[in-house]
């Protein structure tokens, strides 16, 4: 929490991201328990999460169905959403290792296998907003238990504890996929604009019960509204107002919060870096143009920094040597004020273990 607030600390800290698929022998990490226990046990500084599940709005009714579509190799799972503004139906592909059971959640599995897109005109915009509501007091009740044993459990640890704010621009790409969310923007501005203040207006209310629940930060997910999906006016002329809405509800609510990103953001560096986040966290810098020098020029004394280590070049590379040098090219570059030294992806199964202990190791050595 110092880090983020770019005071003086202890020693440099370090959190890193573990992916779900991940393997360690005596953890689970599909457990959050688990999780913040391999943290704690490699001597790193994890986080707990606490999670506010949206629900769909009263007025909304749904079904979902299989459906054998001629010429794909899987069925098609179908949900159809009956609201006062009219139906809306999505499809995806039911693979066999589709998560979801007979029900689509809206995520990146939603998004890469999908069939049918949820918004497809700009007559189901109005549908769509009674899809999308700002969560309810109804919801953070529901949530209690969950929130309470995920508030002992920080406790238990000594950590901070964390809720999501939102995924702004995903959350399109979520119903749409990819090439739809874009195709969009490009033909119908003024409803993709709607679209976007529709998710944030879910954000604000989601950020303010965050507050409630007893999260310290929240993380505002910007991953998939970068330049390596939209023109950059976009991000400008229709994101940042938005984002900067929501870091003053944060604010407001006493909650620090971070924008997560990760390739695509060169050209919006110092939009960014404009808007009032506490903390950018993620960038990659082996696979974009931005280097750990030029982000760090650009977001230096205007908010902390939360990067390092490259997962997929470095962490899934076959060099540990590599990674401590950039363990330490990390600390020459940052220093030890308003940075929290992490990996730019999750830490994935088919990652060498040994690439990740090599970089705790030399954070050790180093902090």
């Amino acid at each position: 929490m110092a880090a983020m607030r770019r005071k003086e600390v202890d020693y440099l800290p370090c959190s890193i991201y573990f992916n779900s698929n991940l393997r360690v022998r005596g953890y689970d990490m599909t457990n959050p328990a688990d999780r913040v226990r391999l943290q704690a046990d490699m001597g790193c500084d994890g986080v707990v999460d606490i999670v506010i599940p949206s629900t769909l709005g009263p007025e909304v009714e749904t079904r979902t169905w299989l459906e054998d579509v001629p010429g794909q190799d899987y069925p098609i799972l179908y949900k159809e959403y009956q609201t006062p503004a009219g139906a809306l139906r999505m499809g995806v592909r039911h693979t066999p290792d589709w998560p979801g059971g007979m029900d689509i959640v809206w995520d990146d599995h939603s998004a890469s296998n999908l069939y049918e897109p949820l918004i497809k005109t700009v007559d189901d915009v109005d549908a769509f907003e009674y899809l999308w509501q700002p969560a309810a007091q109804s919801d953070l009740n529901a949530a209690k238990d969950s929130i309470e044993n995920a508030l002992g459990l920080a406790g238990d640890y000594g950590v901070a504890v964390r809720s999501h704010a939102g995924g702004g621009l995903a959350t399109l790409l979520f119903v749409m996929g990819a090439e739809n969310a874009i195709m969009f923007a490009v033909d119908h501005p003024q409803a993709f604009k709607r679209l976007a203040e529709i998710d944030s207006k879910a954000n604000i209310g989601r950020i303010r019960l965050c507050a409630q629940a007893g999260a310290d930060f929240v993380k505002r997910f910007g991953g998939y509204e970068q330049t390596n999906f939209y023109n950059p006016t976009i991000f400008k002329e229709v994101v940042a107002p938005l984002l900067r809405t929501e870091v003053a509800t944060a604010h407001e609510a006493g909650l620090l919060i971070y924008y997560r990103v990760v390739t695509g953001m060169e050209p919006l560096l110092d939009e960014i870096a404009s808007i009032g986040f506490d903390c950018i966290e993620g960038g990659e810098p082996h696979l974009s143009g931005c280097s750990l020098e030029m982000w760090h020029d650009t977001f230096a004394g205007k908010a902390a920094s939360w990067t390092g280590i490259s997962t997929p070049v470095l962490l899934g590379g076959d060099d540990p040597e590599a990674v401590r040098r950039e363990v330490r090219h990390c600390a020459d570059v940052f220093g030890k004020r308003g940075f929290i030294l992490g990996v730019t992806n999750s830490i994935r199964d088919h990652f060498g273990w040994e690439n990740t202990l090599a970089m705790v190791d030399e954070w050790k050595r180093i902090r």
